[in-house]
């Protein structure tokens, strides 16, 4: 039986948002379990990840990945290069930017990271026929742009 009771064939924004708060209540306690297991941020191990996905980035194609300011993204590559996480490497052809790279601890942390969040989401959505899932995304994305498109851009 569902936490949130009721079925409908037309659900409201409301239905949705609570829906919403459950799942993230779910995640949550997926993220904290992952954050206390490699006493890393959040923010921290988002930036692992994309760098893992991404090799070869520059710290601005970070902060465009991770739709944050170059200066936070300063921020989290610092303190990731001193938990050991990542380096800094020369950049091939601008001597003003830096490739943004994994170490060896940085490599086993975020594979390590990839694999518990593989294990949450066949928790998660392992159940759901692929069409729904389809759905899901779709809406997802959408939501995701349409908040993201109605904060006001602050400065660099």
């Amino acid at each position: 039986m569902s936490v949130l009771s009721g079925h409908s064939d037309r659900y409201e924004a409301e239905d949705a948002l609570a829906r919403a708060y459950v799942l993230t209540e779910h995640l949550s306690t997926s993220l904290q379990s992952g954050t206390r297991l490699f006493g890393l941020t959040t923010a921290r191990i988002r930036a692992l990840l994309c760098v893992l996905e991404n090799p070869s980035m520059t710290q601005r194609d970070l902060a465009a990945n991770l739709r944050c300011s170059r200066r936070q993204v300063t921020a989290l590559v610092d303190a990731l290069e001193e938990s050991g996480h990542l380096r800094r490497d020369p950049h091939p052809t601008d001597r003003r930017a830096h490739i943004v790279a994994l170490t060896e601890r940085g490599r086993s942390d975020a594979d390590r990271i990839r694999q518990l969040r593989t294990d949450t989401a066949r928790r998660l959505f392992g159940g759901v026929p692929p069409q729904d899932l389809d759905a899901f995304v779709r809406v997802a994305d959408r939501l995701i742009d349409d908040y993201a498109n109605s904060i006001p851009r602050t400065g660099e």
